[in-house]
């Protein structure tokens, strides 16, 4: 089966071709109108998926022609092709190989003069930046073919999903695939869509031949979706309608059985990355900025404020993102998170809908984030310009001259108070950062969630609403007796039953049909609730009661049976993960605000006592009347093993704690959500800000009582 020769055909002309003849087809007169709107959707994920690679592809194209004689052996070449098709990258394994030295070469091209120069640290951060990047070039095409597999397992249980449930109503799979396919946006949605063009364009006899030309890459992606699709495909010949039921069944309960034991494993190989990122890239860096105050005191020539900053505001945080997306990304499909971009009840995206009795007012999240950060962090910043930097700058004109110890002007800078004041400058930077996440998702969560309730209500709902057709009613009857239920149980409050409320009250008060009442423009009750599954289950409503009762009933039952099972292997999956979750949310909202607020103050009593042990010293020298000269001299017996005026002071060193704490909150808060939630991008911000909110409050109160607990016990230490 020559797929790759088949697959570049259809890339080539689908654009031109998919709307002109798989647009034509269509399953309800309620479809119709979606058919351009799905072509352009294809047609924009078609470009975006190319135009993302295609700086990879023409770097891997130029590193080719430079090192395209390096050999990696058979093997290697055949591994490396494999990743490049399951990821549909336009690369060759060659260029893939050739960017691995390229990059490395270029890097270190850049490094070597620099060496020559003096600047050793940079030489040594752009040679490791240069190992870093190749290592990333060379390794890509496995990432995105990891991603590819499991963007194309989440597509899967969709697919099985939609087309058991319409093949329920109307056992035909071309229509089935095309039902689907106007809901899937991954590779395994173009690959349906592909496989459909192929027939419509006559370039195949059949669907079962355009789908043998995709089983070899399906395999290579999801196994299990081909084993699904062919037992879907048996449907055909299947005499009765028994017959037909359980090989839908089987069909949906084996690519869910799939579904589970990958999350399953998903979850037990996820403790391990997950507790070395965090052990090893958040708390270890975190306590080690213990070390620096005593690096600093005794090796003040060595470190650098710069150094330390660019390390661990810079360098690490990058890092620590860049490993943190990778764990999230490997995260095994399950189900898809709600999509309200389009809810016309969602404000404009970066704004917050502010409603007063006479108006509505749209605020723009980022100002009011900006403007809140910017008068916390005044004090803040007001004692950094006008009182940190010219002391550190008069530190450094007084190092030049010799002087060793610690200079009036700089004492200041070891005060409580000054160390509250600089604490502005992370808790401004955080609470700015938690405002704006918040508050630009906070009115979406209640759509989403009343998505995800309606969601996981259905199975249960259909149960009770198909009850309603075992006699011959009309559906406005069943609809009505349904609601009745629902107030009857003390259940108003649930989404499933507003659904139907509001679509029932449009049905009597304007006297249209149940699907120009859901459906129709602006005005349909399925506006107000974004979910790709509801609005499938009740066009099949729709459509299932033109054919009587009985079928209605029986379509129900089933469709119902199916969502039950996949909100079981849901909330198993939830289950695994609540664990992980649950310890990266701690962590982010208690353990590393406490630990940077411990560290923070642990600093400013080490320098603080050093200092207070200096002047006591100094001052039992000049008692003794030993010539050791004073405090304020140039020379000091402290200051010849302690070079004050090189130490980072407490305040700066305040800043440097808060701001990486700030960042690893922000990071864990992201690893928590993408194990749990995937990219579903409200329930991230959510999650940011409030973990960022609970942990700056934390931060504050730990370093307001630990610094002031501490002082005292300096003060009390040195008046025994």
């Amino acid at each position: 089966m020559d797929y790759q020769r088949i697959a570049s055909q259809v890339k080539k002309e689908v654009n031109s071709n998919f709307e002109e003849n798989l647009g034509k087809k269509s399953l309800s007169e309620d479809s119709k109108d979606t058919d351009s709107l799905s072509y352009k959707t294809f047609k924009t994920e078609q470009k975006e998926e190319f135009s993302l690679n295609s700086f990879y592809e023409k770097y891997c194209s130029t590193c080719e022609k430079f090192f395209g004689f390096v050999d990696f052996g058979k093997e290697t070449e055949e591994r490396i092709a494999d990743e490049i098709e399951i990821a549909g990258i336009n690369v060759t394994p060659k260029g893939v190989i050739g960017s691995l030295f390229f990059t490395q070469i270029i890097f270190l091209l850049v490094a070597i003069p620099t060496l020559f120069l003096g600047e050793l640290n940079f030489s040594f951060f752009v040679a490791c930046t240069g190992a870093f990047l190749a290592a990333v070039s060379y390794t890509y095409p496995g990432y995105s073919a990891e991603i590819t597999k499991i963007r194309a397992q989440q597509e899967s249980i969709l697919a099985i999903l939609y087309m058991t449930i319409y093949m329920r109503v109307n056992p035909i799979l071309e229509n089935a695939m095309y039902f689907a396919s106007q809901h899937l946006d991954g590779p395994l949605g173009k690959d349906i869509k592909q496989s459909l063009w192929l027939v419509d364009n006559e370039k195949v006899g059949t669907l079962e031949q355009a789908i043998q030309y995709f089983i070899p890459l399906w395999i290579k992606r999801n196994r299990d979706f081909v084993k699904s699709m062919l037992i879907l495909y048996t449907v055909l010949d299947q005499q009765t309608k028994e017959d037909q039921a359980r090989i839908l069944d089987k069909s949906l309960g084996m690519i869910l059985d799939s579904t589970y034991e990958n999350m399953k494993h998903f979850s037990h190989d996820l403790k391990m990355p997950v507790t070395i990122l965090h052990t090893f890239g958040m708390m270890l860096p975190l306590i080690g900025l213990i070390a620096f105050p005593m690096m600093s005191v005794f090796m003040s020539q060595s470190i650098k404020i710069s150094h330390l900053f660019f390390g661990y505001v810079v360098i690490l945080p990058g890092l620590l993102f860049f490993f943190t997306q990778r764990i999230i990304a490997k995260r095994p499909g399950a189900f898809s998170y709600p999509d309200i971009t389009n809810n016309p009840y969602v404000p404009p995206e970066g704004q917050f809908r502010l409603k007063t009795k006479k108006q509505t007012y749209l605020i723009p999240v980022l100002t009011v984030a900006l403007m809140v950060g910017f008068l916390i962090v005044l004090p803040g910043v007001y004692h950094v310009v006008f009182k940190t930097v010219p002391a550190m700058a008069e530190n450094k004109r007084l190092a030049l001259k010799g002087s060793k110890t610690i200079p009036k002007h700089m004492e200041g800078e070891y005060q409580v108070s000054a160390i509250l004041m600089t604490l502005t400058i992370p808790l401004g930077a955080g609470l700015a950062i938690a405002i704006f996440y918040y508050l630009r998702s906070i009115q979406k969560l209640k759509i989403r969630n009343d998505v995800i309730e309606i969601e996981d209500d259905l199975g249960p709902a259909l149960f009770q609403f198909s009850n309603q057709f075992t006699e011959s009613i009309p559906l406005e009857e069943a609809i009505q007796n349904f609601i009745n239920e629902y107030i009857l149980l003390n259940m108003k409050k649930r989404s499933i039953f507003s659904f139907f409320s509001l679509t029932m009250e449009r049905m009597q008060n304007e006297g249209v049909t149940f699907s120009n009442a859901v459906f129709q423009d602006r005005l349909g009750t399925i506006i107000r609730y974004p979910s790709v599954l509801l609005k499938e289950i009740v066009w099949i409503i729709s459509e299932g009661a033109k054919k009587g009762a009985q079928i209605i009933y029986g379509i129900l039952q089933k469709i119902s049976v199916y969502l039950d099972n996949t909100r079981k292997i849901k909330e198993l999956i939830y289950d695994l993960l609540t664990e992980t979750v649950s310890s990266i949310n701690i962590q982010a909202k208690i353990l590393t605000p406490f630990i940077a607020a411990f560290v923070g103050s642990l600093t400013t009593v080490i320098i603080q006592s050093l200092y207070q042990m200096s002047k006591a010293l100094e001052s039992i020298m000049q008692t003794m009347n030993m010539g050791m000269g004073g405090v304020q001299g140039t020379t000091s017996f402290f200051g010849d093993f302690i070079e004050f005026t090189n130490i980072m002071p407490p305040t700066v060193f305040q800043i440097l704690v808060g701001i990486y704490m700030v960042q690893t909150v922000y990071l864990l808060s992201l690893l928590a959500n993408g194990v749990e939630n995937g990219f579903d991008k409200v329930s991230r911000d959510i999650n940011i800000g409030q973990n960022l909110f609970t942990a700056v409050s934390v931060y504050t109160v730990v370093t307001i009582i630990g610094s002031y607990a501490l002082n005292s016990l300096i003060i009390t230490g040195m008046n025994l």
